[in-house]
């Protein structure tokens, strides 16, 4: 072990403040999943989804309208690139709208200080209650649980997985389903594009011992393996940087890829495309008899999904369907 580096207070006062440039711009279903992936690849802070939402019965309460809009953040770097930056994610949107994709307002932009980038989207985070017993709690509320809860204590970070999207609300609702057939204790898990840990937490809140959540944005990894330890479930969890399978032709380099192994369950909230181009892998990481559940797919681009895990050798059992969003649970034989 490294001797512990101890903070200049001097040094801390001369540091100039950082700050970060928000891109932000709300928008349906049908161009969420095209609009992440250009702020992706522009952004150095993730991506920060934040559907609309409904108010529930109590005021601190509430849920995302699967049908409504989605308000899509990113954050660029005040570095000397982030004028190119700009300009390219700028045309980029610019030529999604010249194609009429989906209604889209405007893209905006804004100033943040590091501290005020930290916390800007946790006005917007409400206390939500999902399917029979879940509650997702950000960590900043106070909350009583009720006989029955199982309470999922968040702090997402900049990483997707608020529990706010469509998607992810659905995934834990199929765990349950699962819970339902007495699936998950004991079983060891793969979360595959684990982002903020939500479903990997919520895995081990089930009883799942042994579960690896891999990520390829590093930020992502933080923020995961401090919502574990926040749970009290980091025991259960790995978090790593990468994900599975092998290079795919044509692709930017993935960091941190990973030989295929075998688990008695898959998550893979992610999107159609990516679980298409790694469907082979995917499958390989189910052990025959056990399951997978797939989410992010936008119902207009589920075949790329759907068709490469059928040709992978898996069964689809179950398909449900949230506004334009849809998870599949699939078996293999």
């Amino acid at each position: 072990m490294s001797d512990p580096v101890v903070p200049n207070p001097a040094a801390s006062l001369q540091r100039p403040r950082a700050r970060w440039l928000e891109a932000s711009i709300r928008a349906t279903a049908e161009a969420a999943e095209a609009i992440c992936a250009l702020f992706e690849q522009a952004g150095q802070g993730g991506v920060v989804i934040e559907p609309e939402i409904v108010p529930g019965r109590d005021a601190d309460e509430g849920t995302a309208d699967p049908n409504g809009f989605t308000l899509l953040k990113t954050y660029l770097a005040d570095d000397p690139g982030i004028k190119a930056r700009r300009e390219i994610l700028e045309s980029r949107i610019s030529l999604l709208r010249a194609f009429d994709l989906a209604p889209m307002g405007e893209l905006e932009w804004r100033w943040l200080d590091e501290d005020d980038w930290a916390n800007a989207w946790k006005s917007h985070y409400a206390i939500q209650r999902l399917g029979r017993s879940w509650v997702i709690k950000p960590e900043w509320q106070e909350f009583t649980p009720e006989p029955g809860d199982i309470v999922l204590e968040l702090d997402p970070g900049m990483a997707f997985g608020t529990g706010l999207h469509p998607t992810t609300q659905t995934v834990l609702i199929c765990l349950e389903e699962l819970v339902g057939n007495g699936s998950l204790a004991g079983l060891d898990i793969l979360d595959l594009g684990t982002g903020s840990g939500i479903l990997a937490v919520g895995a081990a809140r089930l009883g799942a011992t042994s579960i690896l959540a891999l990520d390829v944005d590093r930020i992502a990894v933080t923020a995961a393996a401090h919502n574990a330890r926040l749970n009290g479930v980091s025991a259960s969890i790995t978090v790593e940087h990468g994900t599975i399978g092998e290079p795919l032709p044509g692709l930017d380099p993935v960091p941190g890829l990973l030989p295929v192994e075998a688990y008695d369950g898959v998550m893979a909230n992610i999107v159609a495309r990516v679980i298409g181009e790694r469907a082979s892998a995917i499958a390989q990481a189910v052990r025959h008899g056990g399951w997978l559940i797939t989410s992010g797919i936008i119902v207009d681009r589920e075949n790329e999904a759907t068709d490469a895990l059928v040709a992978s050798g898996l069964q689809l059992v179950a398909r449900h369907l949230r506004g334009d969003w849809v998870t599949q649970v699939w078996h293999r034989p």
